[in-house]
């Protein structure tokens, strides 16, 4: 994936005075926004009115309508906040980058209810509305400098001035007749502040099409995502209301229209953090490897849909109350607890599902448990005779099948003989896809592939019999000897390299490549490790749906990042990713990306740079290590051609 590096012209390394005035500057305004925000705690603010919702009483404590209703604002400044946060911890050296945390945090306060009754209280209008204009020149700056700090087109620049007068004019005078609250009825705010909105956007559209590289590009659109969404709630909900007043012409109208504003906002005002840190993360902009933790994003929303709940709740309340004049609430509170319990958790998962697939890319539903995972109960068919083969004895067992020991009574001795789960032999997509790795496997012929010797169906049973190896597999090798020399690790990936390489001009890619299939054959001298179970490869040019049964399609740990993505165009370079994968844990006994739970591991495989070995083993040569990170790049052209060619690489090192 490309990545761009702050540009010298945004950099502070060199510029210390300049570095901490701007970080002074940053913590004054976040201070201000802070104390203007905290104001309503004082006991000026004790006859302080809160929105329509809290205002008309509904049949629920007022305090619950309050907690409702400010706990979107909450949830809204944590989540601006949160992102720009990381930015000044990362980067304070870097002044687009004190900017955007800046105007991350200032806008989150922005767009919040409580900012705008600050700003229409009496006595508070100036402090409130500073904050206003803040948000609203941030925002416009932003999309005018995003993302390498330089206006586009140049002249673009002279327009600044202007905003300010302008933002700060409507905003700081109250009892100027330009005043925000004075032109909202007769519609020039409106009009005022969405010239500039565009004005900004214009700007990242220009610098778009104009003066970008493929990666500002990526940058630049997932910005324009992120703001179209408060640009959208705006012109839906503020400028909406004021050409229709019908729509809040009643009460229950009012609480309605707000009610459900209330609810777009929570997703489409987090559209633009959540937007601006995928921006960094895929293309390092700033040079941060700053991996968004999913768990926290995932909080976030988790809250925000509790808080959608709520506010439906109100909602209901008020037209039940519309249409009920005698007071029935419990009997609401009771329909409304039984359906949120039944529907709260799907809609929660279906909204990860979301995240992960329009944000991070994540295409496979890691979410969902596969039928091979879940059929735990055993085949036991030890002691019975399969076809010609007899006393069989359980040697191992994996998702979809289990493995026994047997003799063949044909006279070809002692074989290993594959057997599908019980639970899952009476799936016809099982059947097909077990039966396929048959076909598959017994058409190779390679000394580092496993032999197939013979494969079937009786009484319902279905097997592969292959022939019998005598060693461990490679991943208990990793677990007893911690960590293999590199020259054991070159003697032993050598002919799986080869056997990757015959299996890709046979237009067969393996895709789970891991230590667990890879067998250690000791019965040759010198011993050969064999690489096994085919369940999940891909025909290069076969148009099959088997592949994807059960939404598995390899192990996360050793994972390519087009895997994740599901790309159609999965070829041998994701085996030989994999293989990276597998030789840095030979060699250091850890995984290159150990991370707490499965979302955050595939985020890593995606957007983490491949870490250096030399970190864990310091006598590893450089070439060595510089091969392991080749093997394991992002983009699939930037790793070697061949499978053989890594090991060469790590020979020659």
């Amino acid at each position: 994936m490309s990545t761009t590096p702050a540009t010298h012209e945004t950099s502070l390394t060199n510029r210390p005075i300049l570095r901490w005035s701007l970080l002074g500057v940053w913590g004054i305004v976040v201070t201000y926004t802070v104390m203007v925000l905290g104001a309503v705690l004082s006991p000026q603010f004790s006859t302080f009115q809160s929105t329509d919702i809290t205002r008309i009483l509904l049949g629920l404590p007022a305090l619950i309508q309050s907690i409702l209703d400010y706990g979107v604002d909450i949830l809204l400044m944590f989540g601006f906040s949160v992102i720009a946060g990381i930015l000044i911890v990362n980067r304070s050296d870097d002044w687009f980058a004190i900017f955007t945390s800046l105007f991350l945090i200032v806008f989150g306060a922005r767009i919040t209810n409580l900012a705008n009754n600050i700003a229409q209280t009496s006595g508070y209008q100036t402090q409130g509305g500073l904050i206003l204009a803040f948000g609203d020149i941030g925002i416009v700056l932003f999309s005018m400098l995003f993302p390498n700090g330089k206006f586009t087109p140049k002249w673009m620049k002279y327009l600044v001035p202007f905003l300010f007068i302008t933002m700060l004019g409507i905003y700081i005078f109250p009892a100027s007749p330009a005043h925000w609250l004075n032109l909202t009825d007769n519609g020039i705010y409106f009009a005022v502040t969405v010239s500039w909105y565009v004005i900004g956007l214009s700007s990242s559209i220009y610098r778009y099409y104009r003066a970008s590289n493929l990666a500002q590009k990526q940058q630049i659109r997932w910005i324009f995502i992120g703001t179209m969404g408060p640009f959208l709630w705006f012109i839906i909900f503020q400028v909406l209301s004021y050409f229709f007043p019908a729509l809040t012409a009643s009460d229950v109208a009012a609480v309605s229209f707000q009610t459900i504003a209330r609810l777009a906002s929570i997703f489409m005002f987090l559209m633009l953090p959540l937007s601006v840190a995928i921006s960094i993360v895929q293309t390092r902009l700033f040079d941060i490897d700053m991996i968004i933790n999913r768990s926290l994003v995932y909080g976030i929303l988790t809250i925000g849909l509790g808080l959608t709940f709520g506010l439906v709740f109100v909602l209901a309340s008020a037209i039940f109350k519309s249409m009920h004049a005698n007071d029935q609430f419990f009997f609401v509170a009771i329909i409304f607890s039984v359906l949120a319990g039944a529907t709260f958790q799907p809609l929660r998962k279906r909204l990860q599902r979301f995240v992960d697939r329009f944000f991070y890319h994540i295409k496979i539903d890691y979410q969902k448990t596969p039928l091979e995972v879940r059929a735990e109960a055993s085949t036991n068919v030890e002691g019975i005779t399969l076809s010609t083969y007899r006393n069989l004895q359980l040697i191992g067992h994996g998702g979809m099948a289990e493995v026994y020991r047997a003799t063949d009574s044909t006279g070809r001795g002692t074989v290993a003989l594959k057997v599908l789960r019980a639970a899952l032999a009476g799936d016809e997509q099982f059947q097909k896809r077990f039966m396929r790795e048959a076909e598959i496997i017994s058409k190779l012929d390679h000394p580092n592939i496993v032999h197939v010797t013979d494969f079937g169906e009786e009484r319902g049973l279905y097997y592969i019999a292959m022939e019998m190896l005598s060693g461990p597999d490679l991943s208990r090798l990793i677990k007893e000897e911690k960590r293999i020399s590199l020259d054991n690790t070159v003697g032993l990936l050598r002919g799986v390299a080869d056997a990757l390489d015959y299996a890709h001009m046979n237009g067969l890619v393996h895709r789970d490549i891991k230590p667990s299939n890879i067998m250690l054959d000791s019965s040759n001298i010198p011993s050969r490790s064999v690489l096994t179970d085919f369940g999940i490869a891909k025909m290069i040019d076969a148009h099959t749906r088997i592949t994807n049964t059960a939404g598995m399609l390899g192990t996360f740990d050793y994972m390519a990042p087009e895997q994740i993505q599901a790309s159609a165009d999965v070829d041998g370079h994701a085996d030989i990713y994999a293989l990276g994968v597998m030789t840095y844990q030979m060699l250091t006994g850890h995984l290159p990306f150990e991370r707490p739970d499965t979302g955050a591991i595939l985020l890593a495989h995606m957007s983490a740079p491949p870490p250096d070995v030399r970190e864990l083993v310091s006598d590893i040569p450089r070439a060595a290590a510089r091969a392991i990170q080749q093997a394991m790049a992002k983009n699939i052209q930037d790793r070697f051609s061949s499978a053989k060619e890594f090991i060469a690489a790590l020979e020659n090192a």
